[in-house]
């Protein structure tokens, strides 16, 4: 974890600031190990550079157990999320489409403080990293399964990338209100468990002028696709359709300006005002009205 990023930190429980106690730091500045104290008694160490603010793993679907595993860790990047948005959309879909996309839709070069939500092994975070890497601000990664946070810290730093990693929760996320440039989430918000109680922190966190972008998995059309997604939703994998999620989005106050469908993958770039600049499609891509 980066010393930079504590003023940006508050306590989940009363959102008082946070006061870094008995820090060892390693030669280039990271701090990676002692304590964050709270004046409500709460106290959030930090171990291996990963401040935690959850304690002991309690994970409540099958699917955010599963992301507990070292070997969902080890596998993620390495054997699923490379090939995944192609064979989800039903096109080519690499990396750098994807991470170019979001990038820009966040608008990550402007510099400030973005956070990576549900960041599992750090894929938007490294690319937020790279992006604002000439403009002053920082990335923080936030997951609640420390074995995705182990392996995207190992990635962040063999990419020479400046990261802070927290183990918390997508609904009391440990960021000041009003903090955040941008908020990034990518695929997890299917199985993040309380959606709408996510998308409030998120707009919460956000500055006035902060911009959201979200990948998410709607539901399927065809009969196979439908009956993969109701078997996965035995173990806490929830699909909307593009309507229904962007309502929950502005319930939220998360107004979608821009957002593009490719199969059942969807992108959503999200204003905290209905007021906010307009931004137009591209490519002939369906823009929220």
């Amino acid at each position: 974890m980066d010393e930079e990023v504590l003023p940006w930190l508050r306590c989940p429980t009363c959102s008082g600031a946070l006061d870094l106690r008995d820090s060892r730091c390693e030669a280039h500045g990271e701090i990676v190990a002692g304590g964050l104290h709270c004046g409500c008694g709460a106290v959030y160490p930090i171990r291996d550079g990963i401040a935690d603010f959850l304690g002991r793993p309690r994970p409540p679907t099958i699917a955010q157990l599963t992301n507990e595993l070292p070997a969902t860790a080890w596998a993620y990047e390495r054997l699923w999320r490379p090939f995944a948005l192609t064979l989800l959309s039903g096109e080519s879909f690499p990396y750098e489409r994807e991470l170019a996309l979001v990038t820009e839709w966040v608008d990550a070069a402007r510099g400030g403080l973005f956070v990576d939500v549900a960041c599992s092994n750090g894929l938007y975070a490294r690319a937020l990293a790279r992006a604002i890497r000439y403009a002053p601000g920082h990335v923080i990664g936030v997951d609640h399964a420390l074995p995705m946070l182990r392996e995207a810290r190992q990635r962040a730093r063999a990419a020479r990338v400046r990261v802070s990693y927290l183990r918390a929760s997508a609904q009391a996320l440990p960021v000041a209100s009003g903090a955040a440039s941008g908020v990034t989430i990518g695929g997890s918000l299917n199985e993040i468990g309380d959606l709408d109680a996510c998308l409030r922190e998120v707009r919460r966190i956000l500055t006035d002028d902060g911009r959201f972008v979200a990948m998410t998995l709607l539901t399927a059309q065809g009969a196979v696709g439908r009956a993969v997604q109701f078997a996965v939703s035995a173990g806490g994998i929830v699909f909307w359709s593009r309507e229904e999620l962007l309502q929950r989005f502005r319930a939220a106050g998360l107004y979608p300006q821009r957002d593009e469908q490719h199969g059942i993958v969807l992108f959503t770039l999200a204003f905290p005002s209905p007021q906010s600049e307009r931004v137009p499609p591209k490519d002939g891509r369906r823009g929220t009205e």
